[in-house]
């Protein structure tokens, strides 16, 4: 409570400091230069005062003004226009057409509205056309084809992202490092731990997303050192406008069903009052679906999104107040085997098929004992509590990773007069989420028998977010100042409870499932004894705490309406409070850490004629651990207070180095941009295996360099075709980076889960080994491919419109992706190729009124590569494993089993029929 005090008391004195000025206005009417038809939309932008302002459905504008100024009318498909406007003038204005988007609006790269031609870093623009082709279902699918990156969405409706060959890893239970997610403007979550779209899912009123390439530390924080992607939702209009979409989804099962997959999308907005000055937005979606793997239950929920914004008057500014409701559950974060000579699906298997749908396993109840196993507990599961818990797999299957998400923003925007200007924004949301899939324990295993966990958590999470920003526009003979200041405040809490299951199971007869024998103590396969091998246990038990504090300066300086030159500086303070009660149960541990470091950037833009620019920045920037870093807690030794893990291993945090030179230019119908970027990863923080347990610590730096092409063809000849296409070519390597030869295995146990280890002397594939203390060793991975990063990326899109009809084509390549460090495994080149047709039937007499049907196809190929084999990027399984199999084929005597992986495969093709009404 004493946050929130906080928080309203900085919002109400931000928007009252300041009275109101003179009454006197700038007011106008915007046409189309084409066809004199009024454009709504338009962001008109005073450069004496900052204040900006969006026309209304009749083209209309009107802003506070003292005295004359230059004023700039900016529009996604038009060109920007800048004119000289006198108080109680009323002015006529009209823009042109223009297809390159270089004149479309961008707000993320500086702050500040301007033209993606005038931006200082390289941005992405996904606007609403584009979205209501793609038909995202995730932040990840909606900017896939978006130059320099590369996402994951073999995990369904969620997916990883990897920007200019950054190490993110788009772990399911993680968040993104490297790539700062926002919510109009705030991060989703105060924690880059978090998945991003836990409490989030893509709906109908996102107006558009924009893609910065390049570090966005200095606006955003530790979590943006290769970028950002900013999901901007809609504002209402005058008048009521809407659509609603009805999807069915077939079934990809390849056996009959009678279930009826759908999804219905939705949005309405328009003006509640008389003079238009309330205006709302308000929209969602109802989902039910089996999903994209066969898991055995659905996909299914809503959710819920709006906001009211309100126009102060004398176009002072706006207040918005917005709230989200969601309540769903997602299915698909299955593994499935994958054969390691192809690396493809493992024969006889289907990229639809799960290790997890059988009734032998959803009808287990498993037990949690007070100290991890056993029937005799010396120690309750808590103080107050019982010796034991009981829980059924299959209710706790049907929640899988569910989020229960309530949230509330606001965001305030006043004009204070004499060019000042302050933006507030908050957030505050609960969130109960859960995490529950199976998977294999080991990297790699026989076909015949796999060691498998049940991950089963549950949480309870609370997220207050705020950012007040003053902005100060100081106007010279030659130069234009826009100065910010301002401060970040974040505070995250989390109460993470996670069970799990061990037990056993036969994958190599996927029709019956059954569970394979386990004599203990471990043994090495072929298994031997019919005692089957169930395990419950308590994972994490948790209080986490994370709070962020920041301030920043910037000045944006425009210099003879050609050069803009930014700069930013910020400093960042993170603290993280962990109190945990796994082993013993009544013994809570604690830990709190803290770290701080600055970000500071430099970026520039020319404009060497009215369409052509090189812009290009330089940025250091910093990456602070979450609390993922440091966890789990336990004690090794009870008696004499040992822990398991060291609460000193990081020593300091990761610094960032980078820096951008691109060029951008029109040549009739042609739009080109071209960038290099260069990053050094200092201090890098990986998750390994190490005695036993996944630990974070600095393991050396990495090296990122690489170039974008960028094509955007609109002919004006072929009215309705637009043609795109971008290429990636970056390398990203280790430049001092060294992983510890295990004993024991990656899970620090002999037998069913172990990995064989690595033999010093044998066949390194390259790579060498270095000499430790003590007598240990370490694998030297220099100049190796970081895992998971593709050399190339290819994407490329043809889109056709007519009056009646529409078609659309895109590809997405991803090229030359190793699976782990040492460079043993290489994933075959990854290919998405999607497709769709509709019919488009406007409504007489109702212009804008429009009824879509239509089909779309996505991996219309149906291709089914694996895309990730979990636990290996920063360990010696791989290598270990390819030394004592080869052609991973058993190497026991009699046993000419195969040598499966834990893969997580492209997802199978999915045919969406639709039908929508826009009016």
């Amino acid at each position: 409570m004493k946050n929130l005090k906080k928080v309203f008391s900085l919002i109400i004195c931000a928007v009252f400091i300041i009275g109101f000025a003179n009454a006197q206005s700038v007011k106008g009417t915007i046409k189309d230069a084409a066809n004199n038809k009024p454009i709504e939309g338009v962001l008109v932008t005073s450069d004496v005062t900052g204040a900006s302002v969006i026309t209304d459905a009749n083209g209309n504008f009107s802003l506070a003004a003292t005295k004359a100024g230059t004023y700039q009318f900016l529009i996604n498909g038009f060109k920007g226009k800048a004119a000289l406007l006198t108080p109680g003038t009323d002015a006529a204005i009209l823009l042109k057409a223009d297809k390159s988007g270089n004149s479309d609006v961008v707000i993320t790269a500086g702050r500040r509205p301007t033209r993606k031609l005038e931006a200082t870093t390289s941005v992405e623009i996904i606007n609403s056309k584009a979205l209501k082709l793609i038909k995202p279902e995730g932040i990840a699918e909606a900017i896939a084809n978006t130059p320099g990156v590369y996402v994951n969405t073999s995990q369904g409706r969620r997916g990883g992202i990897i920007t200019r060959g950054f190490p993110d890893g788009g772990n399911p239970l993680g968040g993104l490092d490297y790539t700062a997610i926002l919510i109009d403007g705030l991060p989703a979550f105060g924690s880059t731990g978090r998945v991003p779209e836990a409490g989030f899912g893509f709906d109908n009123n996102v107006e558009r997303v924009e893609v910065v390439r390049g570090s966005a530390a200095t606006l955003f924080g530790r979590a943006s050192a290769a970028g950002a992607v900013n999901v901007i939702s809609k504002t209402g209009g005058e008048n009521i406008a809407g659509s609603v979409r009805f999807t069915n989804y077939n079934n990809v099962f390849g056996e009959v069903k009678k279930d009826f997959n759908y999804r219905v999308d939705w949005n309405l907005n328009g003006s509640l009052t008389k003079d238009k000055t309330v205006r709302f937005n308000l929209g969602g979606w109802m989902l039910k679906d089996n999903g994209f793997k066969n898991t055995g239950f659905n996909d299914e929920g809503y959710q819920i999104r709006g906001n009211i914004d309100t126009k102060l008057a004398n176009g002072k500014g706006n207040v918005r107040v917005s709230f989200l409701n969601g309540d769903f559950v997602f299915q698909n974060l299955t593994d499935v085997p994958a054969d390691m000579n192809t690396m493809q699906i493992a024969g006889g298997y289907k990229n639809y098929q799960t290790l997890q749908n059988f009734d032998a396993f959803y009808n287990l109840n498993y037990t949690i004992y007070g100290v991890g196993t056993g029937t005799a507990p010396s120690r309750r599961i808590s103080p107050n509590g019982t010796d034991s818990i009981t829980r059924n797999v299959r209710q706790q299957m049907e929640k899988n990773s569910y989020g229960k998400t309530l949230q509330v923003g606001t965001a305030i925007n006043y004009n204070l007069g004499a060019g000042v200007t302050v933006e507030n924004k908050f957030r505050f949301q609960n969130l109960k989420s859960g995490t529950k899939y199976s998977f294999a324990l080991p990297a790699f295993y026989y076909n015949n028998t796999v060691l498998r966990l049940l991950l089963d958590g549950d949480a309870n999470d609370e997220d207050l977010i705020n950012e007040l920003r003053f902005k100060k526009v100081v106007n010279g003979a030659k130069v234009k100042h826009t100065f910010t200041l301002g401060s970040y405040y974040s505070k995250t809490t989390l109460r993470p409870t996670t069970y799990s299951f061990t037990h056993t199971m036969n994958p190599s007869n996927k029709d019956t499932f059954k569970f394979a024998p386990l004599a203990p103590p471990f043994v090495t396969a072929p298994w031997s004894g019919s005692v089957a091998f169930p395990r419950g246990g308590i994972t994490r038990r948790a209080l986490y705490t994370e709070s962020v504090s920041a301030v920043f300066v910037g000045d944006e300086m425009k210099i003879n309406d050609k050069l803009t030159i930014s700069a930013g500086a910020r400093y960042d303070w993170v603290w993280i409070g962990m109190e945990e009660t796994k082993r013993p149960f009544d013994s809570t541990l604690r830990r709190n850490v803290k770290h701080n470091d600055y970000s500071a950037s430099l970026g520039f833009n020319y404009l060497i004629t009215p369409t052509t620019a090189l812009y290009g920045s330089i940025n250091r920037s910093f990456r602070a651990p979450d609390y993922t870093a440091y966890t789990s807690l336990e004690w090794i030794s009870f008696a004499n207070r040992t822990l398991l893990r060291a609460p000193d291993g990081i020593k300091k945090n990761e610094n960032i180095v980078s820096f951008e030179l691109g060029y951008r230019t029109n040549i009739g119908d042609l739009s080109i941009d071209v960038a290099a970027f260069h990053t050094n990863i200092n201090n890098r923080l990986a998750s390994i295996f190490e005695n036993g347990i996944v630990v974070s610590k600095p393991f050396g730096s990495n090296r990122i360099m690489g170039g974008e092409v960028s094509l955007s063809y609109s002919p004006s000849q072929v009215k309705g075709l637009s043609l795109r296409a971008n290429t990636t070519y970056q390398s990203a390597v280790f430049t001092e980076f060294k992983i510890p030869v295990t004993t024991g295995g990656a899970l620090g146990i002999v037998g069913a889960a172990a990995l064989p280890t690595v033999d010093i002397n044998g066949n390194l594939y390259g790579n060498s080994i270095i000499t430790e203390p003590l007598g240990k060793y370490s694998i030297n991975v220099k100049g190796n491919q970081l895992p998971g990063i593709p050399s190339l990326i290819f994407n490329g899109s043809a889109i056709y419109e007519y009056k009646y009809f529409g078609i659309d084509l895109s590809t997405n390549i991803n090229a030359n992706r190793y699976a782990d460090a040492t460079q043993v495994l290489k994933y075959k080149d990854l290919i998405n190729t999607n497709a769709g047709i509709y019919a488009k039937l406007p409504v007489k007499g109702h212009p804008n009124q429009i009824l879509k049907v239509g089909v779309q196809g996505k991996n219309i190929s149906n291709n089914q590569v694996i895309q990730n084999i979990a636990g290996i990027q920063a360990s010696d399984g791989a290598l270990g494993q390819k030394q004592a199999t080869p052609t991973f084929v058993s190497a026991i005597p009699g046993n000419t089993a195969p040598i499966w992986g834990q893969g997580y495969a492209q997802l199978p093709r999915r045919i969406l029929a639709y039908i929508s009404f826009d009016f």
